[in-house]
């Protein structure tokens, strides 16, 4: 199972064809680091989102009208399975789909995701624990394999973002200024492995409209956290959704396949 490696470099007009191994290099004009090209072509990713680039800012709001418009982000529907690897099991997560949309301008990535969700859980005290929750997962290494999709693996670590609808103060009505992002930005090589980033970078906001959440995650393409993904180019990522009024928490999700980022 191999992948179709893209290295842009300074070199003009250029092409190196390596057929071994299961990998193509191209060789083109410059200056990006190595991205995925064909996780999609190789049937290794369930869906394909077009992450079409904009000028100006991307708005963090998923209430802004950028992520309805006809001529926004392209949404795509993406199915949730069950979580069977680790136990407890489960076996029938409520949220069977979610919908996706991706942009990005010179310097950020914003995702937006929304799936039907008729209560909003953002539980209080104790009861955080079963709080409606995302969560996006991306691979570190540019290795031919990808990652276990549950939480990575040995020496095969992700980078998560997860949002919780107990800690976005948006959810409550308008985040008032300066407080503190609802997405944590962690890292994992496997179950029980979860680790908390020392800078968090992420933002995010999201809001519930009776029927159905609508979210927004944000970051800038490329940082100097060697923990964080960095989006020179096209990516595989992964969803899952926890639904805290059915009691899902930690490995207890609705999970999608590999799905494709692709810059288009």
């Amino acid at each position: 199972m191999g992948f179709n490696v893209n290295i842009k470099q300074c070199v003009k007009s250029a092409r190196l064809l390596l057929a071994g191994a299961g990998f193509l290099i191209t060789l083109s004009a410059c200056g990006d680091a190595p991205v995925f090209t064909n996780c999609d072509g190789e049937g290794i990713c369930s869906n394909t989102i077009e992450v079409v680039r904009y000028s100006g800012d991307l708005p963090l709001s998923p209430r802004s009208g950028f992520w309805k418009a006809d001529q926004g982000p392209k949404k795509v529907t993406v199915e949730l399975g069950p979580q069977l690897i680790t136990n407890p099991q489960w076996p029938n997560p409520s949220v069977k789909e979610v919908t996706v949309s991706a942009a990005r301008n010179e310097k950020e990535l914003a995702i937006h995701i929304e799936w039907d969700d008729e209560t909003l859980d953002a539980g209080k005290g104790q009861t955080r624990m079963y709080t409606d929750q995302a969560a996006v997962l991306f691979p570190l290494s540019r290795k031919k394999e990808l990652p276990p999709i549950t939480m990575g693996g040995e020496g095969e670590t992700v980078n998560i973002w997860i949002w919780k609808a107990s800690l976005d103060a948006a959810v409550r009505g308008a985040a008032p200024e300066g407080a503190p992002s609802p997405v944590g930005d962690l890292n994992a090589e496997g179950f029980s492995t979860l680790t908390r980033q020392t800078k968090q970078d992420v933002s995010g906001e999201g809001f519930h409209d009776g029927k159905r959440w609508h979210i927004v995650l944000k970051r800038r393409l490329v940082d100097d956290q060697e923990e964080d993904a960095q989006f020179t180019g096209s990516t595989p990522m992964a969803v899952a959704v926890w639904n805290g009024g059915n009691r899902e928490t930690n490995g207890q999700k609705g999970l999608s396949d590999w799905i494709f980022l692709k810059f288009v």
